[in-house]
C-alpha cells in the first residue's frame, strides 16, 4: 500500500475544540463519503490529546526538542501508487482533491499543513489486526516526524533507522507496555506535489514518522522501564535532528476501513 500523511496545523484564532469538531464532523464524513471516488482502502485522523500534553513535554525535553506546531495528522492509504496515478490523472480525482481541500478550509493554516508519500515497515505487533488508539480505551498512540542528522545524510540516516534503531526499540517493547511500532518512511514521489498543492498544503522535508502504540493498562513500572526509555532516547540522537524535529501523542478516529485490501 501506498499512504498520504497530513500533518496539519491549525488555522490562526481557532479553538482547538473547533478545530477538532470541524475535523471530525465535516472532514471525516466528506472522505468517508467519496472513497469510492478517491480509491482509498483506510482513512484514519490523529488528534493531540491535551490530556497526554506533560508526557510529551517531558520526552520533549529529555530530547531538548521543540513542541509540536501540529494539532493533527490526517491519513489516507490506497492500494497501490498506481492507484493512486490514476486517480490524480482523472477528472473525478481532481475534483475529489478538491473538495477535500474545501472541506478543510478554515480548519487548518493554508501553506503550513504538510504532507508526503509514504510506505510502512511495521516492527512491533502484538495481534493480527492493526492497533487503533480509540477514544475511552487505555491505548494512546505517538507520532514522532524526524529530521536526519546533516552530517549522516538522508540515506545513511534511514538505513540506521531501519536496521539499528528498529531492533533496539523492538528488544524493549514489552517492558515499554508497546503494543505496536512502525516506521513510516517518506517515499519519494513526483506525486507528491501535485497533491500538496491540490491541497494547498507544504510537500514535507520529514524523513518520515515513528508510530507507536502504548497501552497504559500494561506498561510496567521502574527500573526496567526507565532504562528502555533512556536508551532509546540517547540511541536516537545517532541519526536524528532532534532540533528539527518532535513528537506529540493523542487519539485515532477510524472513518475507512476496508479489510478486504489491507
Amino acid at each position: 500500500m501506498i499512504r498520504l500523511v497530513c500533518l496539519l496545523k491549525r488555522a490562526d484564532g481557532l479553538e482547538a475544540e473547533a478545530f477538532q469538531a470541524g475535523l471530525l464532523d465535516r472532514v471525516g464524513p466528506v472522505v468517508a463519503g467519496m472513497q469510492a471516488r478517491l480509491g482509498i482502502c483506510r482513512h484514519v485522523q490523529f488528534h493531540a490529546d491535551a490530556s497526554l500534553a506533560e508526557a510529551d513535554r517531558a520526552a520533549a525535553q529529555l530530547r531538548s526538542s521543540p513542541s509540536s506546531p501540529f494539532a493533527a495528522m490526517l491519513d489516507l492509504w490506497w492500494p497501490t501508487a498506481g492507484a493512486l496515478q490514476s486517480l490524480l490523472e482523472s477528472a473525478d480525482g481532481q475534483e475529489a482533491i478538491s473538495e477535500l481541500k474545501d472541506a478543510l478550509a478554515g480548519l487548518v493554516a493554508s501553506g503550513e499543513s504538510e504532507c508526503w508519500l509514504a510506505n510502512e515497515y511495521p516492527q512491533v505487533s502484538t495481534g493480527p489486526a492493526r492497533v487503533v488508539a480509540r477514544r475511552r480505551t487505555s491505548i494512546v498512540k505517538l507520532v514522532f516526524p524526524l529530521m536526519p542528522l546533516p552530517e549522516l545524510g538522508e540515506a545513511a540516516a534511514r538505513d540506521y533507522w531501519l536496521t539499528r534503531h528498529g531492533p533496539l526499540v523492538r528488544s524493549h517493547a514489552p517492558a515499554r507496555g508497546m503494543v505496536c511500532y512502525q516506521q513510516v518512511h517518506r517515499r519519494t514521489s513526483e506525486l507528491t506535489g501535485r497533491i500538496a498543492a491540490g491541497l494547498d498544503m507544504a510537500e514535507g522535508s520529514y524523513m518520515g514518522h515513528a508510530e507507536a502504540w502504548w497501552d497504559r493498562a500494561l506498561a510496567r513500572g521502574g527500573a526496567e522501564m526507565e532504562d528502555a526509555r533512556t536508551q532509546a532516547a540517547a540511541d536516537e540522537r545517532n541519526f536524528i535532528d532532534l532540533t528539527r524535529s518532535f513528537l506529540f501523542s493523542g487519539k485515532e478516529y477510524l472513518f475507512v476501513e476496508r479489510d478486504w485490501v489491507i
